[in-house]
């Protein structure tokens, strides 16, 4: 089927999109994004494709940037990108397919397949789909220069043998890269090849994909594009540093083109790649536990995200070169896919731009105004999130910035209406709640932009 671009917003798209804020002019469709796309990439350095699609209509298509900056190649969107951790749907696909072809169980024991990994009798295949197997990412006594090698499988599991569990399966949840891994394990045990063979077989060749494969560092992939590391605040680009796909694995090693990543959603969403059942497996939240966090629960190689009121499910991924993001609106059966050629891009924020956009409900772009050092010195002190996490406020050359608890500083921004932006572009703002006396007591924070607010009360600081 030939995908056929939508220019403006037309029938199909106003089914979705009826009008915006009142407060924000109406754009059309394609306008809006390609400008959102514009103004996160500049034309010269490493830039961002995109596609918004609803069912299998296209309804923006567009481009910003680079593909190669030393040969001055511009972007498209037939070129192929690092998908990095969106590689994990893709895996999570495979398993359930191995299910349901009965060749195994989700309830199966890890250590049918993989042995001698700590509690691997006790960790089920679908603990490791849906991150609470307790396999941790911290790497004992890493060896230098070991990521720039092409490793088999058994090389990565011995790495994971060697590191203490997290916690006992099922207890918590915490993303794990080495959980991912480890299902490329199983998906090779029970295939007898390579795990992106079995996903060739079993999912893209019968669904016509032929841009989704394995980055093979040494194959010539036509239209592969370079990857960049990009230094904002020096105003400096460099070519991504070396990292062999090898090492991602079933947890980041697939490189793709947006136009058939877009064709996989609507098929995986549709029972063309797992059945129905297999799908909604995918996108059922995993119960709360520690360490679930309410704006990202996660089903199986899935993330659950609410945008503008309405679901959203897809992934992000993020590796040397590379940012991605993809995302599908159930109710609306809206599709959008980010590839960025720099790791410092923030595709997810993008993803959701551009949803907001498609759901006729376009996130304001923050516009700083300049705020004195007395009503900036008034924010400072530490806000509380949980019981371990604070989000602290400090002022340093004139400037606010943000620190939460465990992270680096980051730049705020202020805006006509209060709001208290991250810098650069970032949906989430803060708002400062003030009690009779003009006192700042807490913030409420917006995460992704959107409401309920999450009140976050004052501990340390004037007053306090």
């Amino acid at each position: 089927m030939r995908w056929r671009i939508g220019v403006a917003v037309c029938a199909l798209a106003l089914s979705l999109t009826a009008h915006a804020a009142s407060s924000t002019p109406a754009v059309p469709l394609a306008r809006a994004a390609q400008d959102a796309l514009e103004s996160a990439a500049s034309k010269e350095g490493p830039g961002v494709v995109a596609i918004i699609a609803q069912g299998d209509t296209v309804l923006f298509r567009g481009a910003a940037g680079r593909a190669n900056i030393e040969l001055g190649v511009p972007l498209d969107t037939n070129q192929v990108f690092r998908i990095a951790s969106v590689t994990k749907m893709f895996t999570a696909a495979t398993v359930i397919k191995l299910a349901e072809l009965g060749k195994l169980s989700l309830d199966d024991p890890l250590s049918n397949y993989v042995p001698d990994i700590p509690n691997g009798g006790n960790i089920t295949l679908r603990e490791l789909l849906n991150h609470t197997a307790g396999i941790s990412d911290k790497t004992k006594d890493p060896q230098p220069g070991f990521m720039k090698r092409d490793v088999d499988t058994a090389t990565l599991i011995e790495e994971i043998r060697k590191r203490s569990p997290a916690f006992a399966p099922g207890t918590q949840w915490a993303y794990s890269n080495g959980g991912y891994i480890l299902l490329g394990a199983v998906i090779e045990k029970v295939t007898g090849g390579p795990w992106y063979t079995a996903t060739t077989k079993l999912l893209l060749e019968p669904a016509g994909l032929k841009q989704i494969r394995y980055g093979d560092n040494a194959a010539v992939i036509a239209g592969r594009v370079a990857g960049y590391t990009t230094d904002n605040a020096n105003h400096q680009v460099d070519n991504a540093s070396f990292i062999s796909m090898s090492i991602p694995a079933a947890a980041g090693g697939l490189v793709a083109t947006a136009d058939d990543l877009v064709r996989w959603m609507h098929a995986l969403a549709h029972g063309g790649i797992v059945s129905a059942k297999g799908f909604q497996q995918m996108i059922t939240p995993v119960p709360a536990k520690p360490g679930v966090a309410p704006a990202h629960r996660y089903g199986m190689g899935m993330y659950l995200w609410r945008v503008r009121g309405s679901d959203m499910v897809g992934h992000t991924g993020q590796i040397d070169g590379f940012a991605s993001a993809l995302a599908y609106l159930p109710r609306q059966d809206v599709t959008v896919v980010v590839l960025a050629n720099d790791d410092n891009f923030d595709a997810r924020t993008m993803s959701r731009r551009l949803a907001a956009i498609a759901l006729g409900q376009p996130y304001a772009r923050p516009v700083a105004v300049a705020a004195s050092d007395e009503s900036l010195a008034a924010l400072q002190g530490s806000y509380r999130m949980d019981d371990k996490t604070s989000q602290t406020l400090t002022v340093k050359d004139h400037q606010l910035y943000a620190q939460r608890t465990g992270h680096h500083a980051v730049p705020l921004q202020l805006t006509a209406d209060h709001r208290l932006y991250f810098v650069p572009d970032e949906l989430s703002y803060f708002v400062p709640v003030r009690d009779a006396s003009g006192q700042v007591v807490r913030l409420d924070y917006f995460e992704g932009g959107d409401a309920p607010a999450i009140p976050l009360p004052r501990v340390t600081g004037p007053g306090h």
